[in-house]
């Protein structure tokens, strides 16, 4: 008996692995780390998909050939390449082709708290949009990775503030309290010691940088504030770009998703806010706040392509 649907949440700092039982309506989720294949070794990111699914099946006691659905949300999904990537990896689970939805991890998060015709902008480590229309059409936009895209992210904001903060190492640059969260952040003793350890770093420390960022423009610190408001506001913009492609201007009513760490940044969530009021002066539009946890958004997907 097809008595199951396990969803996937797969991001660049953790995935999280969903079951839900069709019969009683119980769901386990379980964790493991990244499987975002553009910033995680390929065989890292394949370890831990394998790993987080073993998990499932053993504490569980289900089998691959129970799973009516597997819906795979997965940052890093943007051409047929990524696509045929992750549908290997699938595949591996024993779940047949025809049972296993692949998408954006945007789209899961949005069906975590909101209904078509609607977006969800995610802002995390990396950031994309993905709209679905009311006939779940879909578009995006973002989410191209970093660092040539993923604007208004996590990362995005920590290349900035990280450049900065060489520039002052290297004595030419202006000196901001930040840095010193920063300085302690990557354990360094002194500010002359930082340029060589963050020489070593990858995409995911540079997005934490973020954090401080963030904290000080919560705080009320007017250079964190100016970064935190361009970045919320390039993040908009996106959220922008995929309304116009849907055409979402003629909805009587579009749900917007909030999802992702940043938006636990008043200072972020606020200028979010604040921009994408100003760039869709119809005001047809309803903020969703509440996304506690985007790999049931999977579920309600797998609800929907399965029954």
């Amino acid at each position: 008996m097809l008595e199951f649907f396990l969803a996937v949440d797969g991001g660049g700092s953790k995935t999280e692995f969903c079951l839900y039982n069709r019969v009683t309506g119980e769901t386990q989720c379980f964790l493991s780390g990244s499987t975002n294949y553009k910033i995680t070794a390929v065989d890292a990111e394949r370890e831990a998909f394998r790993e987080g699914v073993s998990k499932v099946f053993l504490e569980t006691g289900a089998s691959p050939g129970q799973i009516r659905g597997l819906v795979m949300g997965m940052a890093g999904i943007d051409s047929p390449s990524d696509h045929a990537h992750y549908l290997q990896i699938g595949l591996a689970t024993g779940v047949p082709k025809e049972r296993i939805y692949l998408c954006n991890d945007s789209e899961l998060a949005f069906y975590s708290a909101g209904r078509p015709p609607g977006l969800c902008v995610i802002a995390g480590t990396g950031s994309a949009c993905t709209g679905v229309a009311a006939d779940r059409r879909t578009t995006r936009s973002g989410g191209w990775g970093s660092p040539i895209s993923d604007e208004g992210s996590g990362g995005w904001i920590g290349i900035r503030i990280l450049s900065e903060l060489l520039r002052y190492c290297d004595g030419y640059g202006t000196y901001r309290p930040v840095y010193e969260s920063l300085r302690e952040r990557f354990g360094a003793v002194s500010f002359e010691d930082l340029p060589k350890i963050l020489s070593l770093i990858g995409m995911r420390e540079i997005a934490g940088a973020a954090r401080p960022v963030l904290d000080g423009a919560d705080a009320g610190d007017g250079h964190c504030g100016a970064l935190v408001r361009k970045a919320a506001l390039l993040a908009a913009e996106m959220a922008y770009s995929v309304y116009a492609k849907l055409d979402f201007e003629r909805e009587h009513a579009v749900d917007i998703v909030l999802a992702g760490s940043l938006f636990k940044s008043t200072a972020y969530r606020d200028g979010f806010e604040e921009a994408t009021s100003r760039l869709i002066p119809k005001g047809n539009f309803h903020f969703r706040r509440e996304v506690s946890s985007p790999v049931l958004g999977g579920i309600e997907l797998a609800k929907t392509l399965f029954a």
